[in-house]
């Protein structure tokens, strides 16, 4: 586990989004299909799509998994009195643009035409920024100018990583997609490790500490922007952008599509609970625990180092045996109650190794929520039409809690004696397990 922010926000293929304008219904179009004229690009096999997918995947997380804890450090560094404030207000911030900046990014990347494909342009598109912000609030020691560069890194980041990660989606057929996301799991529990230890050893370096996770997936995202042929439509294929249009469909109509909204329901809880204990953890392992600025970093290190295996194991398995059985709800279930339990754990802890049982058991939930839920998710899409901007919007049920959770918890935060880390994540882990009651209302999905 990892970062704060972006663990509610990043971790969302935005979907298989293969547009066809004239079409009623839509099945994967073949890649001779994607091109305007002349023979059809060799694509690379299965399994060699999935190892630069993965190659990928390692880059990403890392800049996604790191950033949250890195402006963490950074800002508790920089005003230490005031860090929570701050840090509240860059990830609210951000969370709001991002509400609208997901979706549309989204829409955007399905109906982009040209000889580079829909998502390559997007991909680089926004790790550039992301990489120039990231050096600003590295090197300018200001609260609100390191609060602007975040809300333009993360942003950015999110942009990259939605048209990143509809690539295996559009890649591979409905059935092994639980077990794709299963190893862009175990990529991601290593790149959350990783990403740790990187914060943590640059911590004394703020301008290394933001960029080498860019830069990072500026490299690993390389082998696939070469390699893998990126299916592009001409303009003539494409449905044409109506800005106004386009915004009354980011709006899906409960009463039209009731499995959409409870799995979108479910979603928005399981995000307040990743959301709570992500965004203050390195917070309460200083105030809660009394450890210092450097030995939070390590222990945040250390945390997803010991959990990363635990990671790895439920992603593989989850995923695997969710496909093998045709089940997913049960998975989301246990997946949501695992994360509320670790949270009362975690409320009554009085001792780092106390904390760190809470880690684990989070950890366990976590991979299996993020693994199944998005092939939940998949099966309970309104149009095959607007997949990328339908898994957009899903994707926002884990952003929004971004804007809620920061916005109160500082008042929560206050109750008492202050710093008062137990009810918040009390009052988290009650609407996560609630959240495993909304999926079963969830019909034709078992």
């Amino acid at each position: 586990m990892g970062d704060p922010t972006t663990q509610a926000q990043v971790l969302e293929p935005a979907g298989r989004a293969t547009l066809d304008a004239g079409a009623g219904t839509e099945a994967a179009t073949p890649p001779s299909s994607a091109v305007p004229s002349g023979a059809a690009p060799q694509q690379p096999s299965t399994k060699k799509t999935m190892a630069l997918v993965l190659i990928a995947a390692l880059g990403m997380y890392i800049m996604s998994l790191t950033l949250g804890t890195a402006i963490s450090l950074r800002l508790a560094a920089v005003d230490p009195a005031a860090k929570e404030t701050s840090y509240g207000m860059a990830v609210s911030i951000s969370s709001l643009l991002l509400l609208v900046t997901i979706p549309l990014t989204g829409a955007l990347s399905d109906r982009t035409a040209g000889r580079f494909g829909r998502r390559r342009p997007w991909i680089i598109g926004g790790l550039v920024p992301a990489l120039l912000a990231a050096a600003v609030i590295g090197t300018v020691p200001s609260t609100p100018v390191i609060v602007a560069a975040y809300v333009v890194a993360l942003v950015s980041a999110q942009a990259a990583f939605n048209a990143y990660a509809v690539i295996p989606i559009e890649a591979l057929p409905d059935n092994k997609r639980a077990r794709v996301m299963g190893a862009m799991g175990m990529a991601g529990a290593l790149a959350m490790s990783a990403g740790s230890y990187i914060a943590a050893w640059l911590v004394a370096a703020p301008l290394l500490m933001m960029c080498v996770p860019v830069l990072l997936a500026l490299i690993c995202s390389i082998p696939l922007l070469v390699m893998y042929k990126d299916p592009a439509k001409t303009r003539a294929e494409l449905p044409p952008l109506d800005l106004k249009g386009l915004a009354k469909t980011f709006l899906v109509d409960p009463r039209k599509h009731p499995n959409f909204a409870w799995a979108w329901a479910s979603r928005f809880l399981a995000g307040i609970a990743m959301t709570a204990l992500f965004a203050y953890f390195i917070f309460f392992l200083m105030d809660g625990l009394g450890m210092p600025i450097a030995e939070a970093g390590k222990s945040a290190g250390l945390l997803t180092l010991i959990s990363a295996p635990v990671s790895i194991l439920f992603f593989t398995v989850s995923g695997w045996l969710s496909d093998k059985i045709g089940r997913r709800k049960p998975f989301v279930i246990a997946a949501a109650l695992l994360m509320a339990s670790a949270l009362v754990i975690g409320a009554t802890a009085t001792s780092f190794e106390q904390f760190v049982v809470a880690w684990i058991v989070f950890a366990m939930g976590q991979a299996m929520y993020l693994t199944v839920d998005l092939a939940l998710c998949a099966a309970v899409l309104p149009d095959a039409k607007d997949t990328g901007k339908d898994m957009a919007v899903f994707s926002l049920a884990l952003s929004i809690p971004n804007i809620i959770v920061p916005a109160a918890a500082p008042a929560i935060l206050a109750i008492g004696s202050g710093h008062n880390y137990g009810f918040l994540w009390f009052a988290a882990a009650a609407l996560c397990a609630l959240g495993s009651v909304t999926v079963t209302f969830i019909k034709g999905v078992r």
